[in-house]
């Protein structure tokens, strides 16, 4: 018995009805894209129950006030969003994603719907629609933008933000030539996000929850977006400050004279530019506050003094604004001969209304003037100017303002076009749940596969030998050429490097050398590569993006790209400037990025293939464990062989069979290993085909998994148990970084652990009592190790405690004794 739900409510169907239901998770003939389950068309009669629940849209006058944030159903059903669906055959759940409602059919007294239900992934897809990058929300992360918060980034991979060094041209001072390239403005650092939180936000904001061992390893947690623009830009109402805290002195030393100077800059030429391409509204607001005196330099006995101030701003280098004899401090006094008195002012002009347009410019002139004889000395303290709009727009970040994060995200860039390329480059496979709605898990196809064989599954007996078995190599399927490339960019290194080779940096094409076929089949990403660059000593490796106009660099918007990130130590002492050249730090580590995940000594690469020429010098290290030879040489392995086959046979097949089905299990069809490819037009009861592609290889080589071993310096500590898969384990401190060494009650050793840091690194705890037991027997890796007893907790249940006595002989004994007092803790912390 077959039934369909929408939205957990039961649609009536005919007692003929036939689903056809194909379920896939690859196309093997368009490596490009990735596939999902789905139907065919599947009518529905407009019975009072489904009229109902599809809102009654068959009436041409129909509408209705819709809620997406309820279930779309009944009145609140809207045909231009999906219904989450599921179709169940004799109580077994065959199918879930979501219903699109295809048309309307209305013969006489007879209403037909026709509709179709895809798969969660394709539910996932059609609800991403047209939203962007900049949709997504990163404002927890709003922060001051200073060198502090650019170097403690560094430290923070994986999560937060991360300040690259990038040289976007014009960011290296020419007057540090010793070393050209060494030393940066802070306009070559601007804060990127990581792919693991793009993708959360993603999937979660389109309302599915998702997993991935993949996306939780070192390698995927390091890479990041970073910003893309010409300038780094943010959305603010606040357009232009400028604040003086300190003092700042205007004199005048000539007699009958007056102080005109540009307010704020102590010079006679500044002028300030509007770059945005956005036209602005706003106002000015300027307060000045601050002290002065007037000299009696000339004039015998008694005199009158006044002092008067005037504001002036103008654009494009004509007076837009005065405001003329503002008295300073309101006085009227008399001077004696020879004093010099002193005065204190506060004075304001506020929401002066201002509009510019790109690259408009202005400059603001204050000018003092005092009655006769009269010298002006003064002093301008906390005063401040700012240029505000009731439309933030994006305008450039200076150092020391907080960033409104969002404006710095890449725009223009569809969420589902970015999903879809990170799943081209790693090569991921995505299934659902089928115990959990609207909940991906994706993996790499190189992880996909259960190579244990007690889960491997024997169709042999479902095959029906009445109908032919198509057995077809896999030449006449495929492509001769194999095009693995990034999207192409204009800055100046890509372009050398493609006039050079014509082709794209980091590109790769493969060939399978079959005669038969011609044609190419391309995978492109829409991501672009970045070519690193090195200078002079080697010193320092990183991205350059820029173009070159005469020799001049020229920074410019470029296309989104995606980089390797890691904290780099041991460089020769650098500085960082501020805009003024004046330094803010000098440093020997910096915040390394790149399409290697070391320029020093790399182990992987997000290149597709190896370049065939380098801008820096690598001195060890590997390059080929690239993408293609990563996340695709296995794959093509298989398809490509000149033993590999794809089998189409007609089966039959058990609704069990569908709620079990699992393309990451092998199938055994009469003593040969396949990998299921499709199940095609199954329905209750009836006969589908099947594709199965024949298995040559079940074990693959995942190298972009860190390899690791016991008593590993690693994250502040050293690794004492690795688990099997040898991508996690636990990490011990040194027994001599743990100053004081004090005796801790349990509750003390708790809030001890929680709160340690060892060389910049945190998150250590308590063990709980069974990674206890797998440490035990490898205490011999922690450095200055102690032999005593340990305190432990169960992970799950804080108010139990454990004693463990590492005795040295690899038998423990535990006991629940929370009154034990006098024994240590020993903070450990999961990589």
């Amino acid at each position: 018995m077959t039934r369909i739900f929408i939205e957990n409510n039961e649609l009536d169907i005919t007692k003929d009805f036939s689903q056809q239901i194909t379920f896939a998770i690859d196309d093997l003939n368009n490596v490009d894209s990735k596939s999902t389950s789905f139907t065919k068309t599947i009518v529905l009669s407009g019975t009072a129950n489904n009229n109902r629940l599809l809102g009654n849209i068959f009436e041409m006058g129909n509408s209705n006030f819709s809620n997406e944030f309820q279930p779309n159903v009944g009145y609140n059903f809207n045909a231009s969003k999906s219904a989450k669906a599921r179709i169940e055959v004799n109580g077994l759940p065959v199918m879930k994603g979501v219903m699109r409602l295809l048309e309307i059919i209305i013969d006489g007294d007879m209403i037909e719907y026709e509709v179709s239900i895809f798969g969660e992934l394709g539910g996932f897809f059609n609800s991403l629609g047209s939203k962007k990058l900049t949709d997504l929300d990163f404002s927890q992360y709003n922060h001051t933008y200073n060198v502090t918060n650019i170097q403690n980034s560094w430290t923070n991979q994986g999560s937060r933000y991360f300040y690259p060094l990038i040289d976007y041209g014009n960011t290296s001072p020419t007057n540090d030539l010793n070393f050209y390239k060494k030393s940066f403005y802070f306009t070559a650092f601007r804060p990127a996000f990581f792919v693991r939180e793009y993708i959360d936000k993603i999937i979660t904001g389109s309302g599915y929850t998702w997993e991935s061992q993949f996306m939780d390893t070192d390698y995927f947690k390091s890479l990041i977006i970073p910003n893309n623009q010409s300038r780094l830009k943010f959305n603010r109402a606040l357009i232009f400050e400028s604040r003086l805290l300190g003092n700042y002195n205007l004199s005048d030393t000539l007699t009958h004279s007056s102080i005109y100077t540009d307010l704020f800059t102590n010079t006679a030429s500044e002028v300030f530019t509007y770059t945005p391409n956005t036209a602005f509204n706003g106002v000015f607001n300027i307060g000045l506050r601050g002290t002065y005196t007037i000299t009696n330099s000339d004039i015998g006995d008694t005199q009158f003094r006044y002092a008067f101030a005037t504001m002036r701003i103008y654009k494009n280098g004509s007076l837009f604004y005065e405001n003329q004899n503002k008295n300073i401090g309101g006085f009227s006094t008399i001077i004696g001969f020879g004093t010099s008195p002193s005065y204190t002012f506060s004075l304001k002009w506020n929401n002066v209304p201002v509009t510019f347009a790109q690259n408009d410019t202005f400059s603001i002139k204050f000018e003092v003037y005092a009655t006769d004889g009269a010298v002006i000395n003064m002093t301008l303290n906390n005063s401040s100017m700012s240029i505000t709009t009731d439309n933030p727009i994006l305008v450039s970040a200076q150092y020391g303002d907080f960033l409104v994060v969002n404006g710095t995200i890449p725009a223009n860039v569809f969420q589902k076009d970015f999903f879809a390329s990170v799943l081209k480059m790693f090569n991921l496979m995505v299934t659902d749940d089928k115990y959990k709605d609207r909940h991906l898990v994706i993996a790499p196809y190189v992880d996909f596969y259960d190579t244990d064989t007690s889960t491997f599954v024997d169709w042999s007996d479902y095959v029906n030998r009445d109908r032919p078995i198509k057995i077809k190599p896999m030449a006449e399927l495929n492509a001769r050429y194999y095009q693995f490339k990034y999207k192409q960019d204009s800055d100046y290194y890509n372009e050398e490097y493609r006039k050079k080779y014509a082709e794209g940096y980091g590109d790769r094409i493969y060939d399978n050398e079959f005669e038969f076929t011609k044609n190419t089949d391309t995978t492109e990403v829409i991501f672009s590569q970045s070519v690193l660059t090195g200078f002079t000593d080697n010193d320092k490796v990183f991205p350059s993006i820029y173009k070159k106009n005469n020799g001049v660099e020229e920074m410019i918007e470029h296309n989104i790209r995606i980089m390797f990130t890691k904290r780099i130590t041991g460089r020769t002492n650098w500085k960082i400037y501020d805009q003024f050249s004046l330094v803010l730090a000098t440093l020997n580590v910096y915040g390394y990025a790149g399409h290697v995940d070391d320029p020093f000594s790399p182990t992987n690469d997000l290149n597709f293939g190896v370049p065939k020429e380098l801008w820096f010098t690598l001195s060890s290290g590997l390059l080929f464990r690239n993408l293609f030879n990563i996340f695709y040489s296995s794959y093509f392995a298989e398809i490509t062989d000149k033993d590999s086959r794809l089998v189409t046979c007609t089966m039959y097949l058990r609704e069990k069979d569908i709620f079990n089905l699992d393309f990451g299990k092998f199938v055994w069809v009469d003593g040969v290993l396949y990998r299921l490819s499709r199940v095609i037009d199954y329905s209750d009861g009836e006969l589908c085909q099947v594709e199965l592609l024949r298995t040559l290889y079940t074990q693959y080589d995942a190298p972009y998994y860190s390899t690791y071993y016991l008593g590993q310096p690693l994250f502040g500590g050293y690794i004492v148990y690795i688990d099997g898969s040898g991508r996690h384990g636990l990490i011990a401190p040194d027994w001599n970084e743990l100053s004081p060494q004090l005796q801790w009650t349990w509750q003390n050793a708790i809030t001890y652990c929680d709160n340690l840091t060892l060389n910049t690194y945190s998150d250590w705890r308590l063990g709980t009592l069974d990674e206890m037991r797998l440490i035990d027997p490898n205490q011999s890796f922690i450095p200055n190790f102690v032999n005593v007893g340990f305190w432990t907790s169960t992970e799950f249940n804080s108010t139990d405690a454990y004693y463990i006595n590492m005795n040295g002989s690899g038998n423990s004994y535990f006991s629940q004794v929370k009154t034990i007092v006098n024994v240590f803790a020993l903070p450990i912390k999961s990589f």
